[in-house]
């Protein structure tokens, strides 16, 4: 069954989600990359939960006990507004829904909204730093600022992905080693949960998803706390990326996490699970 999901950007109306999935009979793939233009536009949905129960014992005895939840739900409207050789310059980004749950929140355990939800920002890339203002020139809240940049890190910035699998023609089977930086993005997280030790795609399938020809890889990502920090993070799940445009239009990983730390009167363990999801819709505004 199709479904289908619009909202406007810039007045104008965007498809987001088209869900039509069927496998292709090829074995090997040589991927490619498309510049972008002025009008490309991509919807994008978020999910994160993580999940962790901590545990405090002293003398043999449970001192303390926590649940900590985060919840981060987040739908993004991105349109081009200007290009620099073939590499997005200027973009106007849209926060529809923009929500999440978390110990620093007034209530724990209500999802509270997030400062950027229905309001739409101008970002532009100038070097290594994004520049944002509101839609008449303002710069926003230093808490608005960072919600937008955490979610557009990478906008204009060249696709490090599509470096790695331009280089080769990729099987069926095949696993490619790829830079552990290039896994914080897409865990949406940034390197919060530790340091990425390992990021590896193995390809299992290809297969047209929304009429675009698509690779579905397996992917492993391991996570070790920085030092003096024990936390180790062992995720496994799906990327899904246009061969034609190296976009990534799916990634779903899940994991466990666990952490133990131990003094000579105490001992603290934390155990738990991490989950993303994240799903894009590329489109194009009509001339």
């Amino acid at each position: 069954m199709l479904r289908k999901e619009f909202a406007f950007v810039g007045g104008c109306l965007l498809l987001l989600a088209v869900a039509s999935v069927g496998k292709c009979a090829e074995q090997a793939v040589q991927f490619r990359q498309q510049a972008a233009h002025v009008g490309d536009q991509v919807g994008q949905k978020l999910a994160i939960n993580l999940d962790v129960n901590t545990t405090i014992v002293q003398s043999g005895q449970i001192a303390h006990q926590d649940r900590v939840k985060v919840r981060r739900r987040q739908d993004r409207l991105i349109e081009v507004l200007e290009v620099d050789q073939g590499k997005v310059r200027r973009a106007r980004v849209s926060f529809p829904h923009s929500r999440q749950q978390s110990p620093d929140n007034q209530d724990p355990t209500e999802p509270e909204v997030q400062p950027v939800e229905g309001k739409s920002y101008l970002v532009e890339r100038s070097g290594e730093q994004l520049f944002v203002t509101d839609p008449q020139g303002t710069i926003p809240l230093q808490n608005e600022f960072e919600i937008v940049v955490n979610s557009v890190q990478t906008l204009g910035l060249p696709n490090p992905l599509a470096k790695i699998l331009l280089q080769r023609t990729v099987h069926v089977g095949d696993r490619i080693e790829l830079p552990s930086e290039l896994a914080e993005p897409i865990m949406g997280l940034g390197d919060s949960l530790g340091k990425v030790q390992k990021f590896e795609l193995e390809l299992k399938e290809l297969l047209m998803v929304d009429a675009q020809r698509c690779a579905l890889f397996d992917a492993t990502i391991e996570i070790r706390g920085r030092q003096g920090d024990p936390t180790e993070v062992d995720i496994d799940g799906s990327i899904t990326i246009q061969t034609d445009t190296c976009r990534t239009i799916e990634a779903k990983l899940a994991g466990p996490l666990h952490m133990t730390a131990a003094e000579q009167s105490y001992q603290v363990t934390a155990a738990g699970e991490f989950r993303v999801a994240i799903r894009s819709h590329y489109g194009s505004e009509k001339k």
